[in-house]
Formats: C-alpha cells, sequence, structure tokens
C-alpha cells in the first residue's frame, strides 16, 4: 500500500493486481451504475447490509432538524474511545448520490470507529434524483455544523472533528471543506475523501480501462450526475466540481484514497495534487490492486478489511 505526504505525490498511479478475492465476487455483487432503474440500483445494493456485523461499543439513532426537513443520522461509539472527550468523524456515504443506505455502509462505519477509537455520525442524506444539488450539500454541512455546536453534549472534541465520505460521498467531502473555508466556518481537524469524484473523468485513462466489470461503471457516472443536477446547474462550478475551485489553500488535513482499479483514480489523484500544490497537510493512499467501493466489500475481501482497518488507524493518528 504505497503511502506519500505533500511532497512525494507521484506524477501518475495505476493498476496492480486485481485482488483475487475481490475478482472472484465482483460478477455476483451488485454493480453501481449499471443500466437498470434507480429502483432495480437500490434494491440490488440491499445485500451489502445482509452479513453478520462485527462488536461495537454503541449504535444511537438520532434525527436533527436539518435545512430540508428530519435528517437522520446514525452515530457509532467505539468499544474503546480513544479519548474523553473524543475525535468524530461525520461520514457521506457514496452511490452516485442516487444509492446507499446507511445499513448498506455499517460494516465501513464499525471498522472505522473501532479503528479509529472516535466516534462516527453517518448521514442519511435525500438522494437524487428526487432531490436535487445543492439539496446533499446543505444537509451534509448541516451536520458538520451541528456536530460543532453540540460537541460538549455528545462527548466530542470540537478540535477534533472531521468529514469523510467516498465516491459521491467524496465529492461531497471536497466541497463541504471548500464550503466551509469560504464561509469563515468551524475548522475541520481532517478531510477524508475516499475515491472521490472531484471532476468528471470521463476523458481519463482510469474511466477507460477500468469502464466496467469492476463494481463501479464508468458510463454510469453519467447518469449520477445527470441525476443529481438541474438543466440550468454550472456542472463546472467548484461546489459540483471541487477540481475546478480557484483555489485549494487553507484547507483541512487531508486523507486521500485512490484505487487502480477504478474509474474514479486520476480525478482523485489530481485532487490530491492540487492539495499538495497549495500547501496543505496531504497523505495519500493509493491501492493500486483494490477497487471503487473497497470498505463496503470488507466481508468478502482481507485486503479490503486490511485496508480499511488501516484507513481507521490513520484517521485515529490525526483526531482521537
Amino acid at each position: 500500500m504505497p503511502v506519500y505526504d505533500r511532497d512525494s505525490v507521484p506524477e501518475h498511479v495505476g493498476r496492480g493486481t486485481l485482488d483475487p478475492e475481490l475478482a472472484a465476487w465482483l460478477p455476483t455483487g451488485p454493480v453501481l451504475g449499471a443500466d437498470e432503474s434507480v429502483a432495480e440500483a437500490r434494491r440490488s445494493h440491499h445485500v451489502l447490509g445482509e452479513f453478520p456485523l462485527p462488536a461495537i461499543g454503541s449504535v444511537e439513532h438520532l434525527v436533527l432538524d436539518g435545512p430540508h426537513g428530519s435528517l437522520p443520522v446514525r452515530v457509532h461509539t467505539p468499544s474503546e474511545p480513544a479519548g474523553s472527550p473524543c475525535g468524530a468523524l461525520v461520514y457521506i456515504h457514496g452511490g452516485g448520490f442516487t444509492v446507499g443506505t446507511l445499513d448498506e455502509f455499517e460494516l465501513p462505519m464499525r471498522i472505522l470507529a473501532e479503528t479509529a477509537g472516535v466516534k462516527t455520525y453517518a448521514v442519511d442524506y435525500r438522494r437524487a434524483p428526487e432531490f436535487k444539488f445543492p439539496t446533499q450539500i446543505d444537509e451534509n454541512e448541516h451536520v458538520v455544523r451541528w456536530l460543532f455546536d453540540h460537541a460538549g453534549e455528545q462527548g466530542v472534541d470540537p478540535a477534533k472533528i472531521a468529514l469523510g465520505g467516498d465516491s459521491a460521498g467524496g465529492n461531497m467531502t471536497c466541497v463541504v471543506a471548500l464550503r466551509l473555508r469560504d464561509e469563515h466556518g468551524p475548522r475541520l481537524a481532517l478531510q477524508v475523501p475516499l475515491f472521490p469524484e472531484a471532476a468528471f473523468p470521463a476523458d481519463t485513462l482510469a474511466a477507460s480501462e477500468n469502464r466496467s466489470g469492476l463494481y463501479l461503471e464508468s458510463n454510469g457516472i453519467f447518469q449520477m450526475v445527470r441525476n443529481l443536477v438541474k438543466n440550468t446547474d454550472d456542472v463546472r462550478q467548484p461546489y459540483v466540481t471541487p477540481l475546478n475551485a480557484e483555489s485549494h489553500a487553507d484547507l483541512p488535513p487531508a486523507i486521500l484514497v485512490t484505487n487502480g482499479f477504478d474509474p474514479l483514480r486520476d480525478v482523485g489523484h489530481a485532487y490530491a495534487r492540487k492539495l499538495a500544490a497549495a500547501g496543505n497537510e496531504l497523505t495519500y493512499v493509493h491501492h493500486p490492486d483494490l477497487t471503487h467501493g473497497f470498505p463496503q466489500f470488507s466481508h468478502v475481501s482481507a485486503a479490503c478489511r486490511t485496508a480499511t482497518e488501516d484507513l481507521g488507524r490513520m484517521i485515529g493518528q490525526h483526531i482521537s
């Protein structure tokens, strides 16, 4: 697992050898961006929440008064928090803005909470296409600001609040971090964009060589973006495409992860280089042998489980 700091991010990253357990499982699992209806896509992903789960200290279900109505948040407290008050990770799940439920991300949330020793706050934001941009950004930023305002009663250290997410959630992690900077909002201790859709990847090598059969279908990303935005939206603006921000300076320290067998590899790598060039503290992790979505596949692949546990420990080093 190559790990780089701000001064050592390589000019290019690529593929290694696909993890054999993933290679064996992928043909039987769900597909993100398949040629199917939204309802079918959501049903097919339910299997990612239907297996035994590891122990966790506790799970709490909150409902916040969000900017667009009731906003559910699932809180995981580790069996052995690293501090009192402890650090916290607000988490924005992936799924192309269109699919994904908290049940389907329960496994990675438990792994991250336990290995980092911090509380995780997984947001059940409203999905597209029923709800269009910027509904999702508004809701996730609201949870971050709520946690800063209620850190004391939550047993959380406000100096140790992080924001992370995968795929579309990685996109929104980058966007919320940019918005908080631009609005002079509370300062995150860490941002954790996991294989983020930092820009539309259609013309990248990664989207070409990983276009099908590796969970995320490259051409399916066209429909995901179409689900999210209205015809009048400018998709080049940085709160849709964070790679296009006028400046990437003065952002929180980042742990950014990419994967070799992932259509979003190259745009995530480009965002890491933007963060580094702007002088931000950065830990850049590249998994040449894994696919998009690997934390959710920790029940079928030892390599995915190890990578997710390693990520949790890195998060803990920053905010526990």
